[in-house]
Parts: structure tokens; sequence; C-alpha cells
């Protein structure tokens, strides 16, 4: 492969090509990169924190030259305040494994509004050349309540909202358990309406009636959050018969 060859396919590559995958409690993004060889040539790529838990970075490359010994770079993970939360040189491959613990995931997590950063940099190695590579990021994406709450209907359509935030794209799980005030043997026996609506559209995006449990579920797209990320979950009594219960509402984000 001649050299103009050579330089149309890094400049194929560092088109940056993203792809995820999933594991049990995990997502991982992968993106193609290309360096060139000068020492301020850089790669990026970002990525938000919906849950706490293992940061895994995993860096591949080869040279695109006749250099037959091994190219080092620089990887480094940045929190979204511009600072390091660390960072690796080497050859390839080059591994970063970080723990982001629950004080992490309070400052810098819990929406894609906050990203945070993986840098591969071509400015370990003196001896530096064009480079291709692969650089795979697993990050936690493990199941957390947005809500758990207590309700009391009177009855005769007496209702409440719940009001929520969904921080990201992913699923939502809402359990809603009910029983008659002072007769727990009677559970399940009053219906209720349970509503899931997006008020930003507006829109219901699911309804049930009946008795105790009702559970729903909801796959929460991009294009929906773009209307908004305030959900509201409506509960409402039609019955003559007080009830009390609780709502339990769960995220999984899907990166």
């Amino acid at each position: 492969m001649d050299h103009t060859a050579k330089i149309l396919l890094a400049t194929v590559i560092a088109i940056m090509s993203l792809t995820a995958s999933v594991r049990a409690g995990s997502r991982t993004l992968e993106s193609r990169f290309a360096l060139s060889a000068d020492n301020r040539s850089e790669f990026s790529t970002s990525f938000p924190l919906l849950s706490a838990g293992r940061i895994l970075i995993e860096v591949n490359w080869n040279a695109l030259s006749a250099i037959k010994t091994p190219i080092s770079l620089t990887v480094a993970l940045f929190q979204p305040d511009g600072s390091i939360a660390a960072s690796k040189n080497g050859a390839s491959t080059l591994r970063i494994d970080y723990i982001a613990n629950d004080q992490d995931f309070k400052r810098f997590g819990g929406s894609d509004d906050s990203k945070w950063t993986v840098k591969i940099l071509n400015n370990a190695d003196a001896n530096r050349s064009e480079v291709s590579g692969v650089v795979r990021i697993t990050v936690p994406a493990a199941s957390r309540a947005l809500e758990n709450t207590q309700f009391t209907l009177l009855g005769l359509g007496n209702a409440q909202e719940i009001p929520f935030n969904v921080p990201a794209a992913g699923r939502i799980n809402v359990d809603v358990n009910w029983e008659v005030n002072g007769l727990p043997s009677s559970r399940g026996q009053v219906p209720l309406v349970v509503s899931l609506v997006h008020p930003g559209e507006p829109r219901t995006y699911a309804r049930r009636q009946g008795p105790s449990p009702i559970t729903m579920e909801q796959q929460v797209t991009e294009q929906t959050l773009d209307r908004g990320r305030r959900w509201i979950i409506r509960v409402q009594n039609d019955t003559q018969t007080k009830v009390k219960g609780s709502i339990e509402i769960t995220y999984t984000p899907s990166l």
C-alpha cells in the first residue's frame, strides 16, 4: 500500500463508527479512530454516566507505516469538569479500569447532559507514526430507582399525580401496589386507574385499570426526551373505598 492510499485509509477510519453492545448491567460503546504522526494529534469521544460502577476503556491500534517497533499512545479519562480521572500511556493494547463511585455519580452523572470524555493522543513516543485502531468503552448501565413513594386515595374520583424526570433514553418500569386502608386481606379487590403521561407532548403512553398490582413498562427515546424529561404517573380511585399504596419507578439506561 503506497503512502497516498494509507492516508486515504486513515481518513476513512477517522470517521467515527459508533456501536453499542449489551452486557448484564453495562453497555459497551465502540469507536474507530485514526491519528497522524503529529504529537498534537488526538481523538476524543464522550459518554454520559447514568449509573455508578465500573468504566473499562480498551484501546487497540496499529501503525500505518513500515515501523516495526510498537507505537505508544496516551489514553486519558476526563470527568465533565475537565479533571483527569485516570491516564495511562503505552503500546497496544492499553486498558484503563476506573470505578465510578456514588460520589462520582452524584457530582458528574445522572443524565446525558453531563459527559465524560476519553481522549487518545499521539504524544507518548518520540518514534511516532500514523496509527488507526478501535476504542471500546464499557460503562455501567444498572437499573436504579427514580421514585419510590406512598399514596392515599379517598375514593369517588380522588386522584394523585407523581412527577418524575427521565435522565436519558432508556426503559422505565412502573409498579403500583395498594390495599384497602386497614384491611390487608382485601388487597387487590379495589380497582384503580393508573396512567403514564408525558406532559411535554402531551400524551398518555399507557393506561391500566384493575386490581392491585398494576405494572407498566415504557421505552423512552431521545426524540421523546427532546419534548421534555418530565413524566407523570397518575393514580385515580373511582370507587367509594379508601386505599393506601405505593409507587416504585425504576430506570434502565440504553446508550
